[in-house]
């Protein structure tokens, strides 16, 4: 068990989003056309639980208040031409995280909740804390 932290370097043409595990902490550009991304986990996870993607994606996003009151940002990312199939996903995302909280008592703790459905990736799914990875249909995307 392990808390990571994560900088990710990648050409920004290329792959325009950078992301890994627990929140972003810092992200900049780099000389060249390059940028990075900073990410910190603060929770201690196996090594088979992190995650990173690098790509061109767009994102839905909206936001989930917990039940102490603090605002979660929430971001579905998939390809452009798959954007517009994502908000029963974003239902799906904020209904479990409600359950979550009313049926076992967890509140999410992180700042940011990030989903990636991705028609290219095909494990199905992998549910890693802050970032999780799906098969566009396991996403609930068509």
């Amino acid at each position: 068990m392990a808390k990571y932290t994560c900088r990710i370097e990648a050409d920004k043409n290329h792959d325009p989003v950078l992301l890994s595990n627990g929140n972003l902490i810092q992200k900049g550009d780099l000389e060249g056309g390059g940028h990075y991304a900073l990410w910190e986990d603060p929770f201690k996870k196996s090594c088979y639980l992190f995650a990173l993607v690098a790509g061109q994606l767009e994102s839905r996003d909206d936001t989930f208040v917990t039940r102490s009151g603090r605002e979660v940002l929430l971001k579905i990312w998939t390809p452009a031409q798959d954007l517009p199939k994502t908000a029963h996903a974003m239902y799906s995302l904020k209904a479990a995280m409600k359950w979550d909280e009313e049926v076992f008592g967890l509140e999410y703790d992180l700042d940011l909740f990030n989903i990636v459905a991705d028609p290219d990736f095909n494990l199905g799914a992998t549910e890693n804390k802050s970032l999780s990875i799906q098969l566009k249909a396991s996403a609930g995307i068509p």
